[in-house]
């Protein structure tokens, strides 16, 4: 046995790496869990007793990937087997197509379960493959796991092939193999993986995040042609920036009379101190001209012709495949760019590099609000605004909320959220800076005047390095960072207030001569975008000395208009300053510190809890599917929206007893902004359609509540979780019909 668990450790932690590489942020607890399961099925001696482990490593496996507990394994009378199952899973090879690598979790839950399964099988089957002492098929077990997940993804595959190269050449090792002949067709196979690690690191086919087209890679390897120019890293950096001496043109720009930026790529997903794109392909555009198809945030206004800005670019010397253009594009002449993605968020990529002297034409939707405008807006967001309420995996609620102030304060006092807390200083500066503001606009104002005038910030492409979360030290202590810091923090601190907010990156609007803008890497750039209901995404420059645009509304184009409507809203009501603030150092440690309490009489709590899991979580999930084991469909269906309120209720979410199916789906498009319209479907055929049917959509409305259930725990954390398993909210009387 120490023998087989000496050999499986390496191989298995080098297979969970390869996979969890694709997600992001990863999930490295989950994928760990799976192989450890699937480690300790190959440890008993015996090959009857290592299937008997493997049977039971594979239900745990299935409850950690699919949400299936071991009951639902079971078959029951009027349902396959692994008809769930095999739901999730086709669904999540679906994805593969349409998504950007690396995923986030918590978006595409049947790609995780994927992810997790592949860890799982990998694993599994090199294990019992060394227990049973094939160190051959083992070593090519691993290689195999370990490449496949290169094929998607190709950063840092160099490393990870000398990393798979050292687990496949462990287990021979390990295994104490004497035949030469194994030993070298072992090392065979595996420095096969350093050649194909080599060749994905330098083809542009498997570049990270590019969008998955499977029919269209091209299986040659050929390399293509050399690209010579100035390439940008758009992912925020905090380290610091140094620009070459001489500026180099990357782009011009014809159309334009007044100054706008040119977007490149927007930064939505604010995790482990940074901000990273967070894009899914949406569709593609094949040689035409046309529309854009809109986005779930495009305004209505962007359809109006009358506001479109037409621009005809230029590519000088710019190494990338995303398409530069003023505001949210709506319309492209694609036909010298061949095939062209479009990705949430109004980002347009092509498949390679574009090349120099390429020349394009595309239409944007730029607005240019007055104030007054801008002041109008009411803070209505759509349900797929809450993406940019949200940080480390939490969301806050929206701007004039009720209660808002009182919600998010829970947010940084839970234990559970820990990496939510460290941001405390900054929700703390923002309410003193602009929580008095009577609008979202009045605050977005108040802090671009704040980071640019008012706050004694300094604009340092060497800031000096720091300990911790740095955009908290920026703000908090050193106030000196470039447009990442500024754009970072400001965007953060926007959503502590509720108001939906992101980082765009890409070019200020660079310098006009001869009625072009000319563009060069000097411009490189990051800005803010808020989200203002009717007008939809508006950019905004807290970064003091970095570029202007033409807009009126907004301090950085040193705009009059803006002064006075800063001076109406937030100012007149309390001038802040930084002689208003407390003692930002001492701010950052205390408050970080009350955050960080540990709970008394751990051990205690630990046991009560255990028990009560026991109890009263065992307890719920035996009542709650037993209804749906009946005969009769629309018991069964009722039993699903049961056990769906039940969830909702333990979540501490409202359901009244006579919620309509529409106000349930309502509520969980609202309080967890998913999607329940194909569960309460299914469940309102079952109970009221034709009995013919009703059968059948039983079986749908349980697929659907198994689905929805995987996203909302992954929405969930650990710890709202286990406060749900154990409450009693949903046994209360009343709370069962």
């Amino acid at each position: 046995m120490g023998r087989t668990l000496a050999a499986c450790v390496l191989p298995a932690l080098v297979l969970s790496a390869a996979w969890l590489r694709i997600e992001d942020p990863r999930l490295a607890g989950e994928g760990l869990a799976v192989a450890a399961l699937a480690v300790a099925a190959a440890l008993p001696p015996r090959a009857w007793q290592r299937a008997l482990a493997a049977v039971v490593a594979v239900a745990g496996a299935s409850q950690i990937a699919f949400g299936a507990d071991a009951w639902e394994l079971l078959p029951f009378r009027d349902e396959r087997v692994l008809g769930p199952v095999a739901g999730d899973a086709r669904r999540g090879v679906e994805s593969f197509y349409e998504v950007l690598l690396p995923f986030e979790p918590g978006r595409h839950p049947q790609m995780h379960a994927l992810v997790l399964a592949a860890i799982f099988g990998f694993v599994l089957v090199t294990a019992l493959l060394i227990a049973a002492r094939r160190p051959v098929a083992a070593l090519a077990a691993t290689v195999a796991g370990a490449g496949w997940p290169a094929t998607l993804i190709g950063t840092d595959a160099v490393a990870m092939g000398a990393l798979t190269l050292a687990a496949a050449l462990s287990i021979p090792l390990v295994l104490r193999v004497r035949s030469v002949r194994s030993l070298a067709v072992g090392a065979g196979l595996a420095g096969l993986v350093v050649v194909a690690a080599a060749w994905a690191s330098s083809s542009t086919a498997v570049a990270r995040e590019a969008a998955l087209d499977w029919e269209a890679w091209s299986i040659r390897g050929g390399a293509p042609p050399p690209v010579t120019g100035v390439r940008f890293a758009w992912d925020s950096n905090y380290d610091g920036i140094t620009f070459p001496p001489e500026p180099t043109v990357v782009l011009t720009v014809e159309g334009p009379e007044q100054a706008h930026y040119w977007r490149t790529s927007t930064l939505g997903l604010f995790t482990d101190d940074h901000w990273f794109e967070d894009l899914t392909w949406i569709s593609r555009l094949e040689d035409d001209v046309g529309d854009v198809p809109d986005g779930p945030l495009t305004p209505a206004a962007a359809r109006d012709r009358d506001n479109w800005l037409e621009q005809e670019i230029e590519v000088r010397a710019l190494v990338d495949d995303r398409l530069a253009a003023a505001g949210t594009p709506v319309a492209l002449d694609s036909r010298q760019l061949g095939t062209v993605f479009l990705l949430t968020e109004g980002v347009l990529r092509v498949r390679d590099p574009l090349s120099r002297g390429l020349r394009y034409r595309v239409w944007s939707y730029a607005p240019d609000p007055a104030p007054a405008a801008l002041a109008r807006s009411k803070p209505r967001y759509p349900g797929q605004a809450n993406d940019f309420l949200r940080f480390e995996g939490r969301s806050f609620m929206p701007f004039g909320t009720p209660g808002r102030d009182r919600d998010t304060r829970a947010v940084f006092d839970d234990p559970s959220y820990a990496r939510v807390a460290v941001y405390r200083p900054l929700y703390t500066i923002a309410r003193r800076v602009a929580g008095r503001a009577g609008t979202p606009y009045e605050a977005v104002l108040a802090l671009e005047g704040w980071f640019r005038q008012r706050g004694g910030f300094t604009y340092d492409e060497h800031p000096p390095k720091v300990a911790g979360p740095p955009l908290v030290s920026f703000v908090t202590r050193t106030k000196a960072g470039y447009c990442q810091h500024y754009a970072g923090a400001m965007a953060l601190m926007l959503r502590t207030l509720g108001i939906p907010a992101r980082v765009a990156v890409g070019f200020t609007s660079g310098a006009r001569r001869n009625g072009k803008w000319i563009v060069t890497d000097h411009d490189a750039h990051a800005w803010v975008e808020a989200w203002f209901d009717g007008l939809g995404w508006v950019p905004f420059d807290p970064t003091p000395g970095r570029g202007t645009f033409a807009g009126s509304y907004s301090l950085a184009s040193n705009s009059p208009e803006a002064v006075n409507a800063l001076s109406r809203g937030q100012l007149t009501q309390r001038r802040v300053g930084d002689d208003e603030l407390p003692d930002t150092a001492d701010l950052s440690a205390t408050e970080v510190a009350r955050d960080r309490r540990a709970p008394s009489f751990a051990a205690a709590a630990l046991l009560v809890g255990s028990l009560w899991v026991l109890v009263v979580g065992g307890g719920k999930a035996v009542v709650r599917r037993v209804g749906q084991t009946s005969r009769d469909p629309r018991r069964s269906a009722a039993a699903t929206r049961r056990e769906l309120e039940g969830f909702l209720r333990d979540q501490r979410i409202d359901v009244p007893p006579s919620a309509t199916l529409e106000e349930l789906r309502r509520t969980v498009a609202v309080e967890l902004g998913l999607d329940g319209r194909a569960f309460a479907t299914a469940v309102a055929r079952a109970r009221f359609g034709p009995p013919e049917g009703a059968r059948r959509h039983a079986r749908t409305a349980r697929s659907e509540l198994r689905v929805l259930l995987r996203r909302m725990r992954l929405e969930l954390s650990l710890w709202a979780r286990f406060r749900g398993l154990v409450s009693l909210r949903s046994l209360q009387r009343g709370a069962l019909r």
